[in-house]
């Protein structure tokens, strides 16, 4: 399976994706080498000596049968960008559900979304309301993933969906303790690692955006109470739930935001968002869907996203899995680690 992602590279050679490790390894060390010896200035030979970490995590990624890169040259073009830039000019936007958490236990069983919460809760509370959140889901699940389906034509159901599922928990009024109560009970788990990697990206101060067409709240009181705060460098683009001043729930913040508009045309563009992420030209993008492919789109940079993306779909469905190689510059299949983007962040912090 091939894809047409392409990148700028620090030199004229191409890299095969037929290499083995070995020939991998020799090839990039050329590379470097060679580069560096064109470079006549010290500062750009500085540069290139960082980048000899790059082929060891191609090398990684390349060696992982779980683990598709359909365009190595220009994956390890913008890996070698991102090590030069350091922590320093490198933002994570993330996507939540299914990406920082986990899509299934040790058992195969299917964990929850954020409105899966309460989708799970309120039918062992109020099993009358709980089937509504059910029958929501039973018929705008399959449109959201219809092959048959443009973009175009989904959007106005996934609208209908949140906006309805918005006004069962509205016209509710659950409390924020209530609501606090679910989240302990509820079958969301952390994706192995995920706990260090949001750590180690705040101990190097690298902003992680949390992109989220779930409930934003949910996220928050997650993280809360797996990490006993929010991290001061991690920031939250979702749908959050508005309390009066009894803390029960009244309305959710707009504009609201599905599977199909996740982009910069949701951010309030005041918002310290912007200002935190100001010079940070790298991005690492994680997600796990086709409609996380564009969180980056609109933040005003320069430099590469490196897209990483998971993919929890049959193995059965080459169309899929290809779809997934031509979006995502690294596919991680049936992948419950953060594996891959911590190695990606440490070789960044490695070279500073």
């Amino acid at each position: 399976m091939n894809s047409a992602n392409s990148s700028e590279t620090l030199t004229d050679t191409p890299l095969s994706a037929t290499l083995d490790q070995s020939q991998f390894s020799m090839f990039k060390a050329a590379e470097i080498v060679n580069a560096a010896a064109a470079c006549a200035e010290a500062e750009c030979i500085e540069q290139l000596k960082k980048t000899d970490v790059v082929p060891l995590l191609m090398n990684y990624l390349l060696g992982e049968e779980q683990i598709l890169v359909a365009d190595p040259t220009a994956v390890a073009a913008k890996l070698r960008k991102m090590v030069v830039g350091g922590a320093g000019k490198t933002v994570v936007i993330s996507d939540f559900d299914y990406t920082l958490s986990r899509f299934a236990n040790e058992q195969g069983e299917r964990l929850s979304t954020t409105h899966g919460v309460f989708d799970d809760n309120v039918m062992r509370l109020k099993p009358e309301l709980g089937q509504k959140f059910v029958d929501l889901k039973n018929k705008y699940y399959p449109i959201e993933f219809s092959p048959n389906l443009t973009m175009e034509e989904k959007i106005p159901h996934m609208e209908k969906w949140w906006g309805t599922s918005h006004s069962l928990i509205v016209n509710e009024k659950f409390s924020k303790n209530t609501i606090e109560d679910f989240v302990r009970q509820s079958r969301i788990v952390f994706k192995d690692g995920a706990e260090d990697f949001i750590e180690a990206l705040d101990a190097h101060n690298i902003p992680l955006v949390i992109f989220s067409a779930g409930i934003g709240n949910i996220i928050e009181y997650f993280l809360q109470q797996k990490l006993g705060a929010i991290p001061r460098n991690t920031h939250f683009i979702s749908n959050m739930i508005l309390f009066d001043e009894d803390d029960n729930a009244c309305a959710f913040s707009e504009p609201l935001i599905h599977t199909f508009c996740k982009n910069s045309s949701v951010i309030q563009k005041e918002t310290s968002f912007f200002h935190d992420i100001a010079g940070r030209v790298n991005v690492i993008l994680l997600g796990d869907s086709m409609g996380d492919i564009h969180m980056d789109v609109g933040v005003e940079r320069d430099g590469p996203t490196l897209k990483v993306g998971y993919y929890n779909g049959s193995l059965d469905d080459t169309a899929a899995l290809q779809h997934y190689e031509e979006v995502y510059d690294i596919v991680l299949i049936h992948d419950p680690t953060l594996n891959v983007a911590q190695k990606i962040v440490d070789i960044i912090n490695s070279s500073h």
